[in-house]
């Protein structure tokens, strides 16, 4: 049977002592359970996390070894906790599985691990996971579409909702319509610029607390060409990087 021997779901025990032996680097997508409106479903960032996870192994080509763990699929989603589709865990719980899955996978020589995070609420307990696991001699890399700014930039139409904030907006939404459209109603896609408040940078606020819709820009102007031209970029930077991380796995001297 043909199928893709970097997802160890699928491995049997002599083919993971063949993969081990190649020293790869291990792939952990990471996602949330979090509402995204009515044109997209709450698993929208597993959904991303695991295509982007799958694309990235495709795009590796072998040229790398890697190997791809199952999607992480809850994560810190405390800005919607309140909306509908929102089923979230605390920063220290994704650290600490982040953690207990690197630690699992030193045991059998994986030094080297990249997560392919698509949630940005867990971007601080990702921090700290790199932090503690430095300190046990593993590297964990932290892939938030890398490389993705400029070409964000170049395709985008609508205006941004906040200069620090994305979310089931033109340029989510043209991700999800690239890597599984299946799943996208864009019949009932929205525009919606809510109204920060002025002490928003400073003050800690659920999202639901000023806008009535998660969506953050203007969804109705996503496109599936769009999504590509930005993914393709990200994923080319995620493949170089990853090559990085794997040879210096063999330098005495990093």
């Amino acid at each position: 049977m043909d199928y893709d021997k970097t997802d160890i779901s699928r491995l049997n025990d002599s083919e993971m002592e063949a993969a081990l032996a190649e020293t790869p680097v291990l792939i952990l997508p990471i996602g949330a359970v979090e509402s995204h409106g009515d044109h997209l479903p709450a698993g929208t960032d597993n959904i991303l996390a695991t295509r982007l996870a799958e694309a990235l192994a495709r795009v590796i080509g072998g040229e790398t070894p890697v190997l791809r763990l199952p999607v992480l699929p809850f994560g810190q989603v405390w800005s919607l906790a309140e909306a509908p589709c929102s089923f979230g865990i605390s920063n220290e719980t994704v650290s600490n599985t982040i953690v207990e899955i690197a630690l699992s996978a030193a045991q059998k020589g994986i030094r080297s691990i990249v997560v392919v995070n698509a949630h940005l609420g867990n971007a601080i307990a990702i921090r700290d996971a790199q932090r503690r696991l430095r300190d046990e001699g593993i590297t964990l890399a932290n892939f938030f579409y890398p490389g993705s700014g400029s070409v964000i930039e170049e395709v985008r139409e609508k205006k941004e909702a906040h200069p620090s904030y994305m979310h089931a907006c033109e340029i989510e939404t043209s991700y999800v319509l690239h890597l599984a459209p299946e799943v996208v109603d864009m019949d009932k896609a929205i525009e919606n610029y809510p109204e920060f408040p002025e002490d928003f940078s400073t003050v800690a606020y659920r999202w639901t607390d000023f806008s009535k819709s998660p969506v953050l820009g203007d969804a109705r102007a996503a496109t599936a060409e769009k999504g590509e031209k930005i993914l393709n970029a990200v994923l080319a930077n995620m493949a170089k990087q990853i090559a990085v991380l794997y040879a210096r796995q063999f330098n005495s001297n990093s």
